[in-house]
């Protein structure tokens, strides 16, 4: 499955500043980890009220990770930090 595209997909018509979305998808083998890059003023959209949005999203990918026999974890990155966001 094409995460990137999905992601794209699914996230930039929520988006204020969609041109800054950026997902980098990394691992081999069984693995894959999708990470999100986004502008500060969009996290909290990505998050979702009690992170729902980035809850259903993570299920979304490992549900199409599972059905491809790959494990999928999902972050939002967050560049104050310099670490993935766990939500």
């Amino acid at each position: 499955m094409d995460f990137e595209a999905f992601l794209k997909d699914v996230l930039t018509p929520a988006l204020d500043h969609p041109e800054e979305l950026r997902i980098e998808v990394s691992g081999e083998g069984r693995r894959r980890d999708v990470l999100i890059h986004a502008a500060p003023s969009d996290r909290g959209r990505i998050i979702g009220k009690s992170g729902r949005m980035i809850s259903s999203l993570r299920t979304l990918c490992r549900a199409a990770g599972d059905k491809a026999g790959i494990q999928v974890e999902l972050e939002l990155f967050d560049e104050d930090e310099r670490a993935p966001r766990e939500a």
